[in-house]
C-alpha cells in the first residue's frame, strides 16, 4: 500500500449527482488513514473528500494550539460545501474523526455515518489527569497503535502527542456525548477488542445511549486503533462499503 498523506478528492462527483462521503482522520493522524475505504467507495460510485484537519500536517506544536471547535467548524464547513453539490452526504471517521461525525450529525441531516475507535470515554485516569499534566508535559513520544508491524512502519503521521491537544478531544468528548440523542441518522460502529487506545466500552456506551433507529455495530478481533490501515483493513473496507451501499437502495 502506497502512503499517501495529502487530503483526497477520489471518485467522479458525476455534477453532484453522485452521494458523496466526508472522510475524517484521526488525532495526529492524516487523510491517508481513511483513504483505504474511500477508495473502495469510490470504485463502488461514491465521491470521497477527505480533509486535513486543523493542526495536522505542520508540527504538534500547532495542533497544541489546535481549539477544538476549530476541528468542528472545519467539519461543518467541509459538509456544507459538499451538500450544496450533492444531495446525498455520508460522513466516515476514525477516532477524532468519529468524534467530529458525531458533532456533524448534531447539527447537520446527515444521510448516514460509520464510526470507528470513538474514543467517548478513556477511562478516569486520562479525563482526570490530562486537564493538569498538559501544563507540565506538553507532549508525549506517540507511536501509531497498529498491531500490523508494516503498516506501523509506513504510517505517516506526528510522532507526538500534545497533550494540549488530548485535552481538547475530551472536551469535545464530553460535549458530543452529551448531544448523542440529537444524532437520528443511520449509524454504523467499528470497533476492535485488541484497541489499546479506546477501551471496548465505548461502543457499548453507544449503542447504549445513542436514539434507537438504524443502527449496527461491528467487532475486529485483530487490530489496534487505526483500522482502516491495520491487520483487518479489509474487513473495515467490507463494512463500509457494504452499510453504505445499503443505505443507497433506500
Amino acid at each position: 500500500m502506497s502512503v499517501d498523506a495529502n487530503a483526497f478528492r477520489l471518485g467522479d462527483p458525476r455534477g453532484g449527482l453522485a452521494p458523496a462521503v466526508l472522510c475524517l482522520h484521526g488525532l495526529t493522524g492524516t487523510p491517508y488513514e481513511v483513504r483505504p475505504p474511500a477508495e473502495a467507495l469510490a470504485t463502488a460510485g461514491f465521491y470521497c473528500e477527505g480533509p486535513l484537519l486543523p493542526g495536522h500536517g505542520t508540527t504538534a506544536a500547532a495542533l497544541a494550539r489546535t481549539p477544538s471547535m476549530e476541528w468542528v467548524n472545519a467539519v461543518v464547513a467541509a459538509h456544507d460545501a459538499l451538500a450544496e453539490r450533492h444531495e446525498r452526504v455520508y460522513v466516515l471517521g476514525l477516532s477524532l474523526g468519529g468524534l467530529l461525525a458525531l458533532a456533524l450529525a448534531q447539527r447537520r441531516a446527515l444521510r448516514g455515518l460509520v464510526v470507528l475507535a470513538v474514543p467517548l470515554d478513556l477511562g478516569w485516569v486520562v479525563h482526570r489527569g490530562v486537564p493538569w499534566l498538559r501544563h507540565i508535559v506538553r507532549q508525549l513520544p506517540k507511536t501509531p497503535a497498529i498491531l500490523d508491524a508494516e503498516a506501523r512502519l509506513r504510517h505517516p503521521g506526528y510522532d507526538r502527542m500534545p497533550l494540549a491537544a488530548v485535552n481538547q478531544l475530551l472536551r469535545l468528548a464530553s460535549e458530543v456525548r452529551a448531544g448523542l440523542g440529537q444524532v437520528e441518522a443511520p449509524v454504523s460502529l467499528i470497533f476492535s477488542r485488541l484497541d489499546p487506545t479506546v477501551p471496548v466500552r465505548n461502543a457499548e456506551l453507544l449503542m447504549r445511549e445513542l436514539p434507537p433507529g438504524d443502527r449496527e455495530l461491528h467487532w475486529l478481533e485483530r487490530s489496534g486503533h487505526v483500522l482502516p490501515v491495520d491487520f483487518e483493513r479489509a474487513l473495515v473496507v467490507e463494512r463500509v462499503v457494504q452499510f453504505l451501499a445499503r443505505l443507497e437502495k433506500r
